[in-house]
């Protein structure tokens, strides 16, 4: 009888380390970044299939910041939508792109890096995946074979059902336009002078201007909080655009920042951006619900990015 409590005692204990062991893998668990292809080898044209997944303890906000039209040098083809998992705690989430290189050579994929929070912390942490190196082979011709004519176009008549349709359709698509033009041909001289005075002020000028108007407006005091960061950093980028000449407002964040690398900025102020920009992308595509604290360092935060990056002759003129 000793001898059987004894044991079951032992397995008791042997059970609980165990799940003490499991619990605290579970919570050390990580977040990291893992990039694969189908191929290593490819040839011009072809599609290169790219999978990126992400894992992470469940609790994270991960931000995935997104890609416009290409990755490096690969320009995408398709990019299917996220896909998420959970098995033993632990959160999967992975994004399929088709990509694809017109040119031979060797070349990168770059590191995919997302951006996260973790719960009860306010820091900004990142995670990245590993480069791929992808050889591209231009198409062997066999010039030993004959060329072969193509084959022409087979020749298929249109019923008078789809001719009323394509007819319809190019009827109001001109219709459409039409309305379009009148419209701005309507509005566009009162605009005009407004617009011509707002290039007479200075970037930055303009930019403070409109961060201070923002501030008034009390959005995110409101509930309206993806409203204020969006608005916030629209401001920014436009800023951007009349200072450096970048298309900083058709440009995803990653792209902004690669730009600004250009320009001699310092270190502490580039820094700034690119928490201004990441913060601002958890809230609008990561759901993530920022702190009062937060929402309040918005504006101070685009303040100092302009004071910071403004030309120097006119900060002397200011002085």
């Amino acid at each position: 009888m000793k001898f059987r409590c004894s044991a079951n005692l032992s397995r008791f204990i042997v059970a609980v380390i165990f799940l003490i062991a499991d619990t605290s893998i579970l919570c050390g668990q990580e977040v990291s970044v893992l990039a694969v292809v189908d191929s290593t080898h490819i040839t011009i044209g072809d599609w290169l299939n790219l999978t990126v997944q992400v894992k992470h303890g469940g609790s994270d906000i991960i931000s995935w910041g997104g890609w416009k039209d290409s990755i490096g040098v690969f320009e995408i083809i398709h990019q299917d939508s996220l896909q998420r998992d959970e098995s033993g705690g632990v959160i999967t989430e992975k994004i399929k792109l088709t990509l694809s290189k017109y040119d031979s050579g060797e070349f990168v994929i770059p590191p995919i890096g997302i951006a996260y929070k973790t719960p009860g912390d306010t820091a900004l942490r990142h995670a990245q995946s590993d480069p791929l190196t992808i050889h591209v082979s231009s198409v062997q011709v066999d010039t030993s074979k004959a060329i072969k004519d193509i084959k022409p176009p087979l020749d298929v008549p249109l019923t008078w059902k789809e001719i009323s349709f394509y007819t319809g359709i190019i009827a109001a698509i001109a219709a459409l336009l039409y309305a379009i033009y009148y419209y701005v041909k309507k509005r566009k001289k009162p605009e005009e002078p407004q617009v011509a005075e707002e290039a007479k002020i200075p970037a930055y000028i303009l930019a403070i201007a409109r961060l201070r108007e923002l501030e008034e407006k009390r959005l995110w005091q409101q509930g309206n909080v993806k409203a204020f960061y969006s608005e916030a950093t629209e401001i920014v980028r436009e800023y951007f655009e009349r200072r450096f000449g970048i298309m900083a407002l058709e440009m995803t964040s990653d792209e902004v920042f690669a730009r600004l690398k250009r320009f001699t900025l310092e270190s502490d102020a580039t820094k700034t951006i690119e928490s201004f920009f990441i913060d601002a992308d958890l809230v609008k595509f990561a759901k993530y619900i920022p702190i009062p604290s937060e929402n309040e360092a918005v504006i101070p935060t685009g303040l100092q990015i302009v004071e910071r990056t403004k030309p120097i002759e006119e900060v002397a003129h200011n002085v």
